[in-house]
């Protein structure tokens, strides 16, 4: 999909609507660099073709409530952590977000709390998606949201017959059945066509930040692993935690289906560069089960969000590495807190954003997602996120 140039994407939080003059992120507050889209220039030259750019963007301060401040890095520490041994590996790449049309409705907002949110409409909305949303649905946060705006009556939906999940929950937007979608994948290039396709437009708000633990059973003693040896270990090309520094032990993947929703997508594109799994990776049916059979598998490892790992003692989280030579980071503190620090300024090096998908067609479903979206951008909205586990955006 072609990029579309009336907008700015911020390089911290991802959000692709700033307009083109912004100082900063509407979001997260980041400041944005100066700099024009290339433009293709066809040279005179005979079956020479130069292409050509340059320039600056004009930029001019966003104005917001409650402005926040971009966050400092932390830091460093004083006792250097170990590294990953110095062979090659292969490092991650990430997947281009396609950006979808300009739009003239209401937009994102930041305020202070959840009561000053603007344009919150009445009614009662439908709202489902990512499972790793779960500890965003609480009764806590939804009592805090009712508290705020009564009339605003939200109804968790999973998909008739179907397992949820953030594909489950996109496929539900586009076909009328929420009003709000929690996706912790970015939207891909079809599910923006398919949109554009019946006449509206899909847009995707971050409102926190994610990342994914690799687990073990107590029994793996290892320093840490590069994105690499995950990669390997769970294709199948690893068999022996001996070969990346471990115990003379079989490995034992463990997985869940690759089509079961935006976690495993976000594994298999971003982790594993969009190879299969290897044939001995077993499958579980949700995190819950996967944590419970590493947890009694001799030699097993296995993948799921940070916030749903941490305080399990029956597995124990790995530190991982960027790439070797580099130092393992652990996204968590002693296993009992998500490290949010590490997520945050991604020296941790297996993140992602979790958003909210907007349906633009003009109708109160799009008020309710923006309001919705809206609320978990305030700065209480951010609080409560990282309350959950997460780590804040701001």
């Amino acid at each position: 999909m072609a990029q579309d140039y009336s907008y700015v994407k911020c390089p911290q939080c991802g959000y692709d609507r700033n307009s083109m003059n912004a100082a900063k992120c509407e979001i997260c507050g980041y400041k944005l660099k100066k700099g024009l889209p290339l433009v293709p220039i066809l040279a005179t030259v005979a079956g020479i073709a130069v292409f050509g750019g340059g320039g600056y963007w004009l930029i001019t301060q966003i104005t917001r409530q409650d402005s926040p401040s971009a966050v400092a890095p932390p830091s460093p520490s004083p006792t250097a952590p170990p590294v990953a041994p110095t062979s090659p590996a292969a490092t991650t790449q990430t997947p281009v977000t396609p950006v979808a049309p300009a739009s003239t409705t209401p937009g994102i907002t930041v305020v202070s709390t959840l009561a000053q949110v603007p344009n919150v409409p009445s009614g009662n909305f439908n709202y489902g998606g990512s499972t790793t949303f779960a500890p965003l649905r609480s009764q806590r946060i939804n009592d805090a949201i009712n508290q705020a705006h009564p009339n605003f009556r939200l109804r968790y939906v999973e998909p008739p017959g179907g397992k949820p999940g953030s594909g489950a929950g996109i496929e539900m937007l586009l076909n009328g059945q929420l009003a709000i979608t929690q996706s912790s994948r970015p939207l891909k290039d079809n599910e923006f066509q398919r949109a554009q396709t019946r006449g509206f437009r899909l847009e995707q708000v971050p409102i926190a930040n994610d990342a994914l633990a690799i687990y073990v059973h107590p029994g793996v003693q290892l320093p840490g692993l590069t994105v690499a040896q995950v990669r390997d270990i769970f294709t199948g090309k690893v068999t022996n935690w001996q070969q990346v520094g471990g115990p003379n032990l079989p490995i034992v993947p463990f997985s869940r289906n690759l089509q079961a929703g935006g976690t495993v997508d976000f594994f298999k594109e971003d982790v594993l560069q969009g190879q299969n799994l290897g044939a001995n990776v077993r499958e579980t049916r949700d995190t819950t089960d996967s944590l419970r059979k590493v947890g009694a598998t001799p030699g097993g490892v296995g993948y799921a969000n940070v916030p749903l790992v941490v305080r399990q003692e029956m597995v124990r989280i790995v530190p991982v590495a960027r790439e070797a030579g580099s130092p393992y980071v652990a996204p968590d503190i002693a296993g009992r807190e998500v490290n949010a620090t590490v997520i945050t300024d991604g020296s941790y090096p297996i993140t992602r954003r979790l958003f909210i998908i907007i349906k633009r067609d003009g109708s109160s479903d799009e008020q309710a997602s923006v309001a919705y979206a809206n609320l978990f951008l305030s700065d209480e909205g951010q609080k409560l996120i990282k309350e959950a586990g997460f780590a804040a955006l701001r």
